[in-house]
Protein backbone atom coordinates (compact mmCIF):
# COMPACT_ATOMS: atom_id res chain seq x y z
CA UNK A 1 0.00 0.00 0.00
CA UNK A 2 2.85 2.38 0.78
CA UNK A 3 4.45 1.80 -2.61
CA UNK A 4 1.25 2.82 -4.34
CA UNK A 5 0.59 5.96 -2.30
CA UNK A 6 4.13 7.30 -2.14
CA UNK A 7 4.62 7.89 -5.90
CA UNK A 8 1.20 9.54 -6.06
CA UNK A 9 2.09 11.92 -3.25
CA UNK A 10 5.50 12.51 -4.80
CA UNK A 11 3.98 13.37 -8.15
CA UNK A 12 1.71 15.90 -6.48
CA UNK A 13 4.62 17.48 -4.61
CA UNK A 14 6.81 17.63 -7.71
CA UNK A 15 3.96 19.14 -9.71
CA UNK A 16 3.36 21.75 -7.02
CA UNK A 17 7.07 22.49 -6.99
CA UNK A 18 7.53 22.93 -10.71
CA UNK A 19 4.50 25.11 -11.22
CA UNK A 20 5.54 27.57 -8.53
CA UNK A 21 8.86 28.45 -10.19
CA UNK A 22 7.69 31.18 -12.58
CA UNK A 23 5.16 32.50 -10.08
CA UNK A 24 3.61 35.75 -11.29
CA UNK A 25 1.08 37.38 -8.98
CA UNK A 26 -1.59 38.50 -11.40
CA UNK A 27 -4.66 36.75 -10.05
CA UNK A 28 -6.88 37.82 -7.20
CA UNK A 29 -5.43 35.08 -5.03
CA UNK A 30 -1.94 36.52 -5.45
CA UNK A 31 -2.87 40.16 -4.95
CA UNK A 32 -1.94 40.14 -1.26
CA UNK A 33 -4.03 39.61 1.86
CA UNK A 34 -6.86 41.79 3.04
CA UNK A 35 -6.48 43.60 6.40
CA UNK A 36 -8.53 40.84 8.00
CA UNK A 37 -6.27 38.16 6.52
CA UNK A 38 -3.19 39.90 7.92
CA UNK A 39 -4.53 39.36 11.43
CA UNK A 40 -4.99 35.63 10.91
CA UNK A 41 -2.57 33.35 12.76
CA UNK A 42 0.46 31.99 10.96
CA UNK A 43 -0.36 28.71 9.17
CA UNK A 44 0.98 25.62 10.91
CA UNK A 45 3.62 23.39 9.37
CA UNK A 46 1.05 20.63 8.86
CA UNK A 47 -1.26 23.03 7.05
CA UNK A 48 1.60 24.23 4.84
CA UNK A 49 2.60 20.70 3.90
CA UNK A 50 -0.97 19.67 3.11
CA UNK A 51 -1.65 22.78 1.03
CA UNK A 52 1.63 22.47 -0.86
CA UNK A 53 1.11 18.80 -1.68
CA UNK A 54 -2.47 19.32 -2.86
CA UNK A 55 -1.76 22.47 -4.89
CA UNK A 56 -2.25 20.71 -8.28
CA UNK A 57 -5.89 20.01 -7.38
CA UNK A 58 -6.55 23.76 -7.65
CA UNK A 59 -4.76 24.37 -10.92
CA UNK A 60 -6.31 25.77 -14.04
CA UNK A 61 -5.15 25.68 -17.65
CA UNK A 62 -2.47 28.34 -17.13
CA UNK A 63 -0.86 26.48 -14.24
CA UNK A 64 -0.83 23.20 -16.17
CA UNK A 65 0.89 24.91 -19.10
CA UNK A 66 3.54 26.29 -16.78
CA UNK A 67 4.01 22.89 -15.25
CA UNK A 68 4.49 21.34 -18.69
CA UNK A 69 7.11 23.94 -19.57
CA UNK A 70 9.18 23.52 -16.43
CA UNK A 71 8.84 19.72 -16.51
CA UNK A 72 10.16 19.88 -20.07
CA UNK A 73 13.18 21.80 -18.80
CA UNK A 74 13.94 18.97 -16.37
CA UNK A 75 13.53 16.51 -19.23
CA UNK A 76 15.99 18.42 -21.41
CA UNK A 77 18.49 18.50 -18.55
CA UNK A 78 18.08 14.73 -18.24
CA UNK A 79 19.20 14.30 -21.86
CA UNK A 80 22.45 16.09 -21.04
CA UNK A 81 23.17 14.30 -17.75
CA UNK A 82 26.02 12.20 -19.16
CA UNK A 83 27.62 15.08 -21.05
CA UNK A 84 27.52 17.40 -18.05
CA UNK A 85 28.94 14.73 -15.76
CA UNK A 86 31.75 13.92 -18.17
CA UNK A 87 32.69 17.59 -18.37
CA UNK A 88 32.23 18.76 -14.77
CA UNK A 89 32.01 15.67 -12.56
CA UNK A 90 34.87 14.16 -10.56
CA UNK A 91 34.72 10.49 -9.64
CA UNK A 92 35.06 9.37 -6.07
CA UNK A 93 34.89 12.67 -4.22
CA UNK A 94 35.16 12.25 -0.40
CA UNK A 95 32.10 12.53 1.82
CA UNK A 96 33.22 15.74 3.51
CA UNK A 97 31.82 17.66 0.55
CA UNK A 98 28.35 16.96 1.95
CA UNK A 99 29.05 19.56 4.63
CA UNK A 100 31.07 21.92 2.43
CA UNK A 101 28.33 22.04 -0.19
CA UNK A 102 25.82 23.11 2.44
CA UNK A 103 27.85 26.13 3.55
CA UNK A 104 26.57 28.84 1.13
CA UNK A 105 22.92 28.64 2.26
CA UNK A 106 24.02 28.08 5.86
CA UNK A 107 26.04 31.31 5.77
CA UNK A 108 23.13 33.15 4.18
CA UNK A 109 20.70 31.93 6.82
CA UNK A 110 23.22 32.60 9.59
CA UNK A 111 23.71 36.20 8.48
CA UNK A 112 19.94 36.74 8.42
CA UNK A 113 19.55 35.10 11.84
CA UNK A 114 22.29 37.25 13.40
CA UNK A 115 20.73 40.39 11.89
CA UNK A 116 17.55 39.40 13.69
CA UNK A 117 19.08 38.47 17.04
CA UNK A 118 21.83 41.07 17.29
CA UNK A 119 20.26 43.94 15.37
CA UNK A 120 16.65 43.33 16.41
CA UNK A 121 15.68 43.79 12.76
CA UNK A 122 12.01 42.98 12.19
CA UNK A 123 12.49 42.30 8.48
CA UNK A 124 15.34 39.91 9.24
CA UNK A 125 13.15 38.18 11.83
CA UNK A 126 10.43 37.51 9.25
CA UNK A 127 12.96 36.41 6.64
CA UNK A 128 14.67 33.98 9.01
CA UNK A 129 11.30 32.51 9.99
CA UNK A 130 10.32 32.02 6.35
CA UNK A 131 13.71 30.50 5.55
CA UNK A 132 13.23 27.94 8.31
CA UNK A 133 9.73 27.04 7.18
CA UNK A 134 10.73 26.82 3.51
CA UNK A 135 13.66 24.61 4.48
CA UNK A 136 11.43 22.21 6.41
CA UNK A 137 8.79 21.99 3.66
CA UNK A 138 11.49 21.51 1.05
CA UNK A 139 13.32 18.83 3.03
CA UNK A 140 10.21 16.72 3.62
CA UNK A 141 9.13 17.11 0.00
CA UNK A 142 12.57 16.20 -1.32
CA UNK A 143 12.75 13.05 0.81
CA UNK A 144 9.32 11.89 -0.39
CA UNK A 145 10.41 12.41 -3.99
CA UNK A 146 13.68 10.57 -3.48
CA UNK A 147 11.96 7.52 -2.02
CA UNK A 148 9.38 7.57 -4.81
CA UNK A 149 11.81 7.81 -7.74
CA UNK A 150 14.77 5.98 -6.13
CA UNK A 151 17.31 7.16 -8.65
CA UNK A 152 20.88 5.96 -8.19
CA UNK A 153 23.54 8.59 -7.67
CA UNK A 154 26.21 9.07 -10.35
CA UNK A 155 29.40 7.06 -10.12
CA UNK A 156 31.86 5.09 -12.24
CA UNK A 157 29.87 2.96 -14.66
CA UNK A 158 26.46 4.15 -13.42
CA UNK A 159 24.07 5.08 -16.28
CA UNK A 160 21.82 8.11 -15.95
CA UNK A 161 18.68 6.02 -16.41
CA UNK A 162 19.00 3.78 -13.36
CA UNK A 163 15.76 4.32 -11.38
CA UNK A 164 13.78 2.27 -8.85
CA UNK A 165 16.93 1.07 -7.11
CA UNK A 166 17.03 -0.49 -3.65
CA UNK A 167 19.85 1.68 -2.34
CA UNK A 168 19.18 3.93 0.65
CA UNK A 169 20.99 6.96 -0.77
CA UNK A 170 18.91 8.33 -3.62
CA UNK A 171 19.68 11.12 -6.06
CA UNK A 172 16.53 12.77 -7.45
CA UNK A 173 16.04 15.62 -6.64
CA UNK A 174 19.11 17.26 -5.12
CA UNK A 175 18.31 18.13 -1.52
CA UNK A 176 21.33 20.41 -1.15
CA UNK A 177 20.30 22.38 -4.23
CA UNK A 178 16.69 22.59 -3.09
CA UNK A 179 17.76 23.88 0.33
CA UNK A 180 20.08 26.47 -1.20
CA UNK A 181 17.38 27.80 -3.52
CA UNK A 182 14.75 27.76 -0.76
CA UNK A 183 16.87 29.95 1.50
CA UNK A 184 18.31 31.96 -1.38
CA UNK A 185 14.90 32.77 -2.87
CA UNK A 186 13.55 34.08 0.43
CA UNK A 187 16.64 36.28 0.70
CA UNK A 188 16.39 37.41 -2.93
CA UNK A 189 12.72 38.33 -2.92
CA UNK A 190 12.34 39.73 0.61
CA UNK A 191 12.99 43.23 1.88
CA UNK A 192 12.63 46.49 -0.01
CA UNK A 193 13.56 47.09 -3.62
CA UNK A 194 16.57 49.33 -2.99
CA UNK A 195 18.99 46.41 -3.03
CA UNK A 196 16.89 44.02 -5.10
CA UNK A 197 19.55 43.32 -7.71
CA UNK A 198 22.20 42.67 -5.08
CA UNK A 199 19.91 40.45 -3.02
CA UNK A 200 18.95 38.42 -6.07
CA UNK A 201 22.56 38.06 -7.16
CA UNK A 202 23.52 36.77 -3.71
CA UNK A 203 20.43 34.62 -3.12
CA UNK A 204 20.19 32.92 -6.49
CA UNK A 205 23.96 32.90 -6.82
CA UNK A 206 24.20 30.79 -3.66
CA UNK A 207 21.74 28.31 -5.15
CA UNK A 208 23.60 28.13 -8.46
CA UNK A 209 26.92 27.63 -6.65
CA UNK A 210 25.56 24.69 -4.67
CA UNK A 211 24.05 23.15 -7.81
CA UNK A 212 27.43 23.36 -9.53
CA UNK A 213 29.21 21.89 -6.50
CA UNK A 214 26.86 18.90 -6.35
CA UNK A 215 27.58 18.05 -9.98
CA UNK A 216 31.29 18.81 -9.68
CA UNK A 217 31.61 16.61 -6.60
CA UNK A 218 29.81 13.78 -8.44
CA UNK A 219 27.00 13.72 -5.90
CA UNK A 220 24.14 14.42 -8.34
CA UNK A 221 23.16 14.36 -11.97
CA UNK A 222 22.50 17.65 -13.74
CA UNK A 223 18.74 16.98 -13.90
CA UNK A 224 18.75 16.32 -10.13
CA UNK A 225 19.94 19.87 -9.54
CA UNK A 226 17.42 21.36 -11.97
CA UNK A 227 14.57 19.60 -10.17
CA UNK A 228 16.09 20.59 -6.82
CA UNK A 229 16.22 24.24 -7.87
CA UNK A 230 12.57 24.08 -8.92
CA UNK A 231 11.59 22.55 -5.59
CA UNK A 232 13.57 25.10 -3.58
CA UNK A 233 12.20 28.14 -5.42
CA UNK A 234 8.70 26.69 -5.24
CA UNK A 235 8.70 26.12 -1.50
CA UNK A 236 10.20 29.56 -0.84
CA UNK A 237 7.59 31.40 -2.89
CA UNK A 238 4.83 29.24 -1.44
CA UNK A 239 5.89 30.04 2.12
CA UNK A 240 6.36 33.74 1.37
CA UNK A 241 2.91 33.98 -0.16
CA UNK A 242 1.28 32.33 2.85
CA UNK A 243 3.32 33.92 5.61
CA UNK A 244 4.23 37.36 4.35
CA UNK A 245 1.35 38.15 2.03
CA UNK A 246 3.63 39.78 -0.50
CA UNK A 247 1.83 42.10 -2.87
CA UNK A 248 2.67 42.26 -6.56
CA UNK A 249 4.69 45.20 -7.79
CA UNK A 250 2.05 45.83 -10.45
CA UNK A 251 -1.08 44.24 -11.90
CA UNK A 252 -2.36 44.56 -15.45
CA UNK A 253 -6.11 44.44 -15.98
CA UNK A 254 -8.50 44.86 -18.91
CA UNK A 255 -11.80 46.75 -18.70
CA UNK A 256 -14.32 46.77 -21.60
CA UNK A 257 -15.28 50.23 -22.88
CA UNK A 258 -17.82 51.40 -25.43
CA UNK A 259 -15.11 52.32 -27.94
CA UNK A 260 -12.66 49.54 -27.09
CA UNK A 261 -10.79 48.19 -24.10
CA UNK A 262 -8.99 50.09 -21.34
CA UNK A 263 -5.73 48.66 -20.07
CA UNK A 264 -4.78 49.59 -16.51
CA UNK A 265 -1.64 48.94 -14.47
CA UNK A 266 -2.13 49.13 -10.74
CA UNK A 267 0.75 49.56 -8.29
CA UNK A 268 0.01 49.10 -4.57
CA UNK A 269 1.40 51.90 -2.39
CA UNK A 270 1.94 51.45 1.34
Amino acid sequence: MIRCSTPTLAAAILAAALIQVPACAQSEDDAGPSPAAEREPTPTLTADLKTFATEPLRWRRREWLRFAGVAAAVGVAYQYDDDVRDHYGNDGEPDYHEVADAMPPAILFGATWFADKLGHNEDAHRQAAMMRRALVVQTISAEVLKVAFRRERPGPGVPRGRWNENDLDFSFPSGHTAAAFAIGTVFAESGDDKRRRLRRAVGYGAGALVAYQRVNHDAHWFSDTVAGAALGIATAKFVMRRHEGKEPRGIFSLQPMEDGTMVTYTVPLR
